[in-house]
């Protein structure tokens, strides 16, 4: 039935795409925003809500064109996500990494979310199931950069480095971001740990002293400004407190984000940088780098950048020593062969005493 002819106080629209293939046209994707906002909209009475429910398919579906306009103050509007695996500040109260509906072992919808994220690609994970899509390829930095991989080398066997990038307010606008990398003994860089979050100073100086405890970096880059220089005083003595130390190399914001980031960039695309692919925050990241410098945050952009200023001073992670080979006498001594054992360790002892006395002498 259509709408035509019908007034509302409440409009609900539900999934406005039916296949990815829809969303992934520009001639859909326009058709439908255009039936939201000549069609469906214009039924409503004088100030009626609407909702819309929706799977985010691609960057420019109706969302996120409502998006763009709650952004520039058009309208008002609320975001309620609630992506597969948690992130920080989850709606429904999980823990970050937590998935969804992994409470009830008789649905198992936890374990069938765990199956497609192992068989799906993370484009199309991070749009369906994290409700963040980006680009395909990326612009800035690009997919191929980014590897996937099951799990992190020993923290022994790598040496790590963290960044920050520090915002100014707790609610709202930019995050506070602290991320951590560390290189193996082939020299592979690995992605460890992303803390980000909308905090106030305190929190992500603890969150921070906590990375520090964690990864046992070998140095922490930080840009150098207002922020650093009023929180300096607080990161050094909270580091004395919990007597965890990391030296904090500072760098000034001399040029643009896209400068800034050029020497992470050329790191990237000769060696990739490698991702935990189970990570929570691991969506959250790519989407923000693949959308760069497009995308509304750039905050984990930032933080990556100073990883980048870093990169003259990292070193290859350590090699485990190889075994040495010993043979190995399982007889047992008689007690004659101890007691010749025992007598001529008594000479070396005796012998190595009147060399050391007779050179003193001399």
């Amino acid at each position: 039935m259509g709408i035509s002819g019908f007034r509302a106080d409440l409009g609900v629209a539900d999934d406005l795409f039916g296949s990815r293939e829809d969303a992934w046209s520009e001639t859909v994707r326009q058709s439908r925003w255009e039936w939201w906002l000549h069609d469906y909209s214009a039924r409503l009475k004088p100030g009626a809500k609407r909702v819309l429910i929706s799977t985010r398919w691609h960057m420019e579906d109706v969302a996120g064109r409502i998006l763009d306009q709650v952004e520039r103050g058009e309208i008002k509007g609320r975001v309620i996500s609630i992506p597969a695996v948690a992130e920080q500040d989850d709606p429904l109260g999980r823990a970050p990494g937590g998935y969804l509906w992994d409470d009830d072992p008789n649905y198992a919808y936890g374990d069938f979310l765990r199956a497609r994220q192992r068989e799906t690609s993370p484009m199309m994970w991070a749009a369906l199931y994290q409700q963040r899509p980006a680009p395909e390829e990326g612009d800035y930095f690009k997919i191929d950069w980014l590897k996937p991989v099951d799990g992190l080398p020993p923290l022994e066997r790598m040496r790590t480095y963290a960044a920050s990038d520090f915002a100014v307010t707790s609610s709202g606008g930019d995050f506070t971001v602290h991320l951590v990398v560390g290189l193996d003994p082939a020299g592979k860089m690995y992605l460890c740990d992303v803390w980000r979050k909308q905090s106030s100073s305190d929190v992500w100086v603890e969150a921070m002293i906590d990375m520090a405890a964690k990864w046992r970096p070998l140095a922490w880059a930080c840009e150098r400004g207002q922020i650093l220089s009023a929180m300096g005083p607080l990161i050094e003595r909270r580091m004395r407190e919990r007597s965890t130390y990391v030296r904090l190399e500072h760098f000034a914001s001399k040029f643009d984000k896209s400068v800034r980031s050029r020497s992470i960039q050329g790191r990237m695309a000769l060696e990739g940088l490698y991702v935990p692919a189970d990570a929570h925050w691991h969506s959250q990241f790519r989407s923000e780098l693949l959308s760069f410098p497009a995308g509304k945050y750039d905050d984990q952009v930032d933080a990556l950048g100073l990883v980048g200023q870093l990169l003259d001073q990292m070193v290859k992670g350590r090699a485990p020593k190889p075994l040495e080979s010993r043979v190995v006498n399982t007889r047992r001594m008689t007690w004659d062969e101890r007691f010749r054992r025992h007598q001529r360790n008594l000479a070396r002892e005796r012998d190595g005493f009147e060399i050391r006395w007779g050179s003193g002498a001399n």
